[in-house]
């Protein structure tokens, strides 16, 4: 994770400035309220002996109740509201120094070190998240590779070079004596990814493997393998292929993918803001293709979002340059074991791209995947998912019970009025009324001209990214 310092420290000062005032005001009138309330009890009970004893009750009551009691509460109230909000921010300020510290940091982490519930760790995640304060690093699939200088394998290079048992690999390390590791590309918080060479053939791969500080039981392995041996199945070029999986001798889990060049959704959003609707198109109908083809094989993503969405080059085609890819497989499960709960009770999935019913803990089928890829789509002509708020729970409850909006009502831009009506089937709450499959799905958008009147013009391709500071 990166700390956006700049953002963090703004934030800091109003949260500061906003529970001192807090606690100024609501202190004064506790105080002078409370003073009144006790005078108007003194007025109630206190006999008068000239026969105003009636007069002096109501005034009491008056003084106590409407000028002291109430406003008691109202101020006791707002100090309350001081001390949650300096104690929220508090566990926003230990998220973020937990991410200075490591950078490989996941919910689990951020649960167990801030002893929280797994729900309340992923709230808070996604709340400093939601204020800008931290972003997702890079994912722990294959990731940008463009500015990495390709290096050559020395002629005496062998399979003699295995990782140390709980060592992390590092350059020169071999894996299975045919994969020597170059660069790393990047982090996630079940493993890392680094560039590797075949020995023999020469050929670019990207390595994944289980980092030595997971904890390594045979649900993390049965993840591992799952996503080795479902992006292998498929053979599907939106689907990023796996081509081996394997043990090293020092226990350390490993699978050999394709070496992708480009950027994940996440970053061009980050930079771009939003799509225009061609580009947006042009993605979506691919991603319904790649998507199909893993439905086709009994299989569900579960985890769909910007993040795992990559957007690799490709020199083979000059137009579109590049091509939508489906990534991180590990969530992916047979459509017979379809719950959305794991066996701990947590709830797998991104709160702002998941469906209903899979916030709800339900069965999940081909549907429930549609609604995630509708909400990146919605993300992708808007620059905000569908549903989102400042906390977890007010995500939940809108995802639940608001109705989707129509993304020509939130973009900036103008949007194609068939494509609110596409959108708002794929994100309907009854699963009933989406679409059945991917591929209908990516006809309905397919059928929507990308010169459709409205869609507006695209954001500038050179737009400098955001400045951030990586923070470890």
């Amino acid at each position: 994770m990166r700390v956006r310092l700049d953002k963090y420290e703004i934030a800091h000062r109003s949260a500061q400035t906003r529970s001192l005032l807090a606690f100024v005001f609501g202190g004064i009138g506790i105080v002078v309220f409370g003073f009144l309330t006790f005078l108007g009890a003194i007025m109630f009970v206190l006999p008068t002996g000239d026969g105003g004893g009636l007069y002096a009750q109501r005034s009491g009551i008056v003084v106590g109740l409407f000028m002291g009691a109430m406003p008691t509460v109202i101020s006791t109230l707002v100090v309350v509201w001081g001390a949650k909000k300096r104690a929220r921010f508090r566990r926003l300020g230990a998220l973020a120094g937990l991410a200075r510290q490591t950078p490989l940091l996941t919910t689990s982490h951020v649960a167990q070190s801030l002893r929280l519930s797994p729900i309340d760790a992923d709230g808070l995640v996604l709340e400093a998240t939601a204020l800008g304060l931290i972003d997702d690093g890079p994912h722990a699939t294959p990731v940008t590779a463009g500015a990495l200088a390709p290096t050559v394998a020395s002629d005496g290079a062998g399979p003699s070079n295995p990782p140390p048992a709980g060592e992390r690999v590092g350059p020169g390390t071999v894996l299975g004596g045919a994969y020597r590791i170059e660069e790393p590309l990047g982090r996630g918080g079940m493993g890392e990814v680094h560039a590797a060479r075949h020995l023999r053939t020469g050929r670019r791969y990207a390595v994944k493997t289980i980092l030595p500080g997971a904890r390594v039981n045979d649900a993390l392995v049965r993840r591992f393998e799952r996503e080795a041996t479902a992006a292998s199945a498929i053979g599907h070029p939106g689907i990023v292929q796996v081509h081996d999986f394997n043990v090293a001798p020092g226990g350390l889990f490993y699978l050999v993918m394709d070496l992708l060049e480009g950027e994940t959704l996440a970053t061009r959003l980050e930079r771009t803001s939003a799509l225009s609707w061609p580009e947006a198109r042009r993605i979506a109908t691919e991603l319904c293709a790649a998507l199909g083809a893993a439905h086709d094989h009994g299989l569900l993503h579960r985890d769909i979002k910007p993040g795992n969405i990559f957007l690799a080059k490709s020199a083979a085609r000059p137009s579109p340059p590049e091509r939508a890819v489906l990534v991180d497989f590990g969530l992916v499960k047979p459509m017979e074991e379809t719950s959305a709960v794991t066996s701990t009770g947590a709830v797998v999935g991104t709160p702002m791209y998941m469906s209903p019913e899979q916030a709800r803990g339900e069965t999940l089928d081909v549907r429930s995947d549609l609604y995630s890829l509708a909400a990146v789509i919605f993300e992708m002509i808007t620059g905000a998912p569908p549903f989102i708020d400042r906390t977890m729970a007010s995500v939940y409850a809108r995802l639940l019970k608001d109705p989707p909006p129509r993304a020509s009502q939130v973009s900036s831009r103008a949007i194609p009025p068939a494509v609110d009506d596409v959108l708002v089937k794929a994100l309907a709450k009854d699963r009933a009324a989406r679409f059945g499959h991917a591929r209908l799905f990516g006809e309905a958008l397919a059928s929507i001209a990308p010169d459709a009147a409205g869609a507006g013009p695209r954001p500038e391709e050179g737009a400098a990214p955001t400045t951030e500071r990586m923070v470890n």
